[in-house]
C-alpha cells in the first residue's frame, strides 16, 4: 500500500511521468529526423536495414511491427530521395528486396545524431 503525504498531493505519480517523458522523446525524434527529411518510420527502416544487407519488404515491416502494404510509402519516398533501392528478387519475382544507398547510410547516421543530442540534451543527467 503507498501512503501519499501532503508534500506528493496533486503530483503525478511516476507512471504519468514516463508516459510524459516518452512523449516528449518521441516529439523530439520526430523533430530532429524531420530536420533531416525523415519521418520516424523512415529512420527506423534505414536503422534496421544496416544490419541486413538486402531485407524483404516482408520482413523488413515485421521487424518495424508494421504490414507490408503500410510500409510502401514510407520505402517509396527513401527511393525517391535515393536512399533505398528496392529490387524484385532473382529467385522469387514476388518479393521485394531493399537495400541501403550510400546516401542513405550517410543520412541515417546523422539523423541519429541528431535525435540522440537533442534527446540526451533534454533528459536530465543520471545521478
Amino acid at each position: 500500500m503507498q501512503i501519499t503525504t501532503r508534500a506528493d498531493a496533486g503530483r503525478p505519480g511516476l507512471d504519468l511521468l514516463l508516459v510524459r517523458a516518452g512523449r516528449e522523446v518521441e516529439r523530439r525524434r520526430r523533430a530532429a529526423a524531420a530536420a533531416h527529411g525523415l519521418t520516424t518510420t523512415g529512420l527506423a527502416a534505414l536503422q534496421a536495414l544496416l544490419d541486413v544487407p538486402s531485407a524483404s519488404q516482408r520482413d523488413l515491416a515485421g521487424a518495424l511491427g508494421l504490414t507490408p502494404a503500410t510500409l510502401t510509402p514510407v520505402l517509396e519516398a527513401l527511393d525517391a530521395d535515393g536512399l533505398v533501392v528496392r529490387e524484385r528478387d532473382a529467385r522469387d519475382r514476388r518479393v521485394v528486396r531493399i537495400a541501403v544507398t550510400i546516401a542513405g547510410r550517410t543520412r541515417e547516421a546523422t539523423a541519429t545524431r541528431a535525435v540522440a543530442r537533442d534527446v540526451t540534451t533534454w533528459l536530465p543527467a543520471a545521478p
